[in-house]
């Protein structure tokens, strides 16, 4: 087999926009899953822009594409409930966002972006062509060293090849032939071969978009979200944390079950007060959390969905 060498720039975008028409002008449609993936490869540089295709009737596609970016845009037609869910989720994610008030003027949108506490937001002025040349500018947020860790988010068969995964380098570098674990499920395997924008690697550095091929496993015993690395990630089913609540939330939050997002996996969850803004929420499900990481609070149903986030100070149990 013959291998090419990585060394390309991956920068991840989520496209806040209802039809994904600049998306499909930036990119060229690749995997679909609870979202939709537009690729450009343009040098040495590649866009992966991730647009929600099943929101707003789900709001997990929205979130996961703003837990996968680098940097989002936001693109409203109109100003109702919906985008006004975009940016209350936006401003969980803390994410650098570009505004695009080509169809709702500025003067309507920015009073939304600053009601939901958007920080780190700016206008943009210009068409597809202009935005792709300001997204190809960015830097990626991921980090180079450091252990591999490759978040999953789609697994499948393929005939006559095995158990593919596709996913993100978070941080580090992978190898073929590393032997991984995904956590928090604790299943092993070998990496056999390492696909990047369909050429065959070596290895894959941060930020690349890569396609996996798992020796040792079937694809379904790999669960959206699952993190592989050298080692087993710590996982809790019980954290402290510091809550940051929405304005908009109004419900008293230690009587409600709510979802607790890190990465790609959610667990319901509940939480009680331990101090001011401070709680300790039972997670239903094992979640991989550092101290010092944040994880966005959400409703699948109920409105308002996107109901703020919580910085974990302390894994319990």
């Amino acid at each position: 087999m013959t291998y090419c060498v990585d060394s390309m720039k991956h920068i991840h975008i989520a496209a806040l926009e209802l039809d994904a028409e600049l998306a499909k002008k930036i990119g060229k449609k690749g995997s679909e899953s609870d979202f939709v993936i537009y690729n450009l490869k343009e040098g040495q540089n590649v866009l992966c822009i991730y647009h929600a295709a099943k929101y707003p009737e789900k709001i997990q596609p929205l979130l996961y594409s703003l837990s996968l970016c680098d940097i989002a845009y936001l693109r409203p037609n109109v100003i109702d409930k919906t985008t006004g869910e975009m940016i209350v989720a936006a401003a969980a994610f803390g994410k650098k966002l570009l505004v695009i008030a080509d169809l709702v003027g500025k003067d309507d949108i920015e009073p939304l972006l600053k009601a939901a506490g958007v920080s780190n937001y700016e206008f943009f002025e210009g068409d597809a062509n202009s935005l792709r040349g300001r997204l190809l500018s960015e830097s990626s947020t991921r980090k180079a060293e450091g252990k591999a860790e490759i978040i999953i988010d789609a697994c499948f068969p393929v005939k006559g090849v095995g158990t593919v995964a596709l996913g993100i380098v978070q941080q580090g570098m992978v190898k073929v032939h590393d032997k991984l674990v995904l956590s928090p499920s604790g299943v092993q395997f070998e990496v056999k071969s390492i696909q990047v924008q369909d050429e065959n690697v070596a290895e894959a550095e941060a930020s690349s978009r890569v396609g996996l091929n798992m020796k040792g496993l079937e694809a379904e015993t790999v669960g959206k979200g699952e993190i592989a690395s050298p080692e087993k990630m710590p996982s809790a089913n019980k954290i402290e944390a510091s809550v940051s609540l929405s304005k908009f939330f109004k419900g008293n939050f230690e009587a409600v079950q709510f979802f607790v997002l890190s990465g790609l996996k959610f667990a319901a969850s509940k939480a009680r007060k331990i101090g001011e803004g401070r709680y300790e929420v039972e997670l239903g499900a094992p979640l991989c959390l550092r101290a010092g990481e944040e994880a966005v609070l959400f409703f699948p149903d109920a409105a308002p969905r996107v109901i703020g986030k919580a910085r974990v100070e302390k894994l319990v149990g």
